[in-house]
């Protein structure tokens, strides 16, 4: 058996989140694909079997990714304030550094696209945060709502910031995230 090239994957990879981008998963199909990645439909259908193959894969790829980089920073021992500032920082700076891969990954987490286990690891890509609130509710600093509920306000903050930023090509600042997360931080807390 042939192995499959790392960089054939990448350019399929490539191609897919331009596309995404510029037109939505719904139009995405193998064709447009393999005319954006320089590839035949031949070699697109050796790495991929399906348009679905392809948008699981890729989502594996970068929910992994962007977890790894959204946590990287955190330490058990660190002071839950501390933690959750650098969580909602990493959450916002990687949201606009890698702004097509998150854009991919939002619109395949609200279709029909992904498989069972593509939807197991969206939802561990909070166990993370809801720990750490759950920390924070120990510690009598959060208030004593569902995690969902709390997450959900946190990102939505966050991602309003992040279109904002791209929006008026502001630029990221600490005295600017240090703000963000004041108002977000005072909107959590008891």
């Amino acid at each position: 058996m042939k192995l499959k090239d790392p960089d054939k994957i990448q350019l399929i990879y490539n191609a897919t989140l331009k596309l995404v981008k510029e037109s939505g998963l719904a139009a995405l199909n193998m064709a447009a694909i393999g005319k954006e990645a320089k590839l035949g439909m031949g070699t697109i259908y050796v790495y991929f079997k399906s348009k679905e193959e392809l948008i699981n894969s890729l989502f594996h790829s970068l929910k992994r990714l962007n977890t790894q980089r959204i946590y990287a920073t955190l330490t058990p021992d660190a002071p839950f304030k501390i933690n959750m500032k650098e969580l909602f920082d990493n959450y916002i700076i990687n949201r606009i550094d890698y702004f097509e891969e998150h854009f991919f990954v939002e619109q395949c987490s609200n279709s029909h696209y992904l498989d069972a286990e593509s939807r197991q690891l969206d939802e561990e890509a909070f166990h993370g945060v809801f720990e750490l609130l759950d920390r924070g509710k120990k510690e009598l600093l959060v208030k004593d709502m569902d995690n969902a509920v709390l997450t959900a306000h946190m990102m939505g903050s966050a991602n309003e910031i992040v279109a904002l930023c791209m929006k008026q090509k502001i630029k990221i600042t600490k005295a600017f995230l240090d703000g963000a997360f004041t108002l977000c931080w005072d909107s959590i807390i008891r």
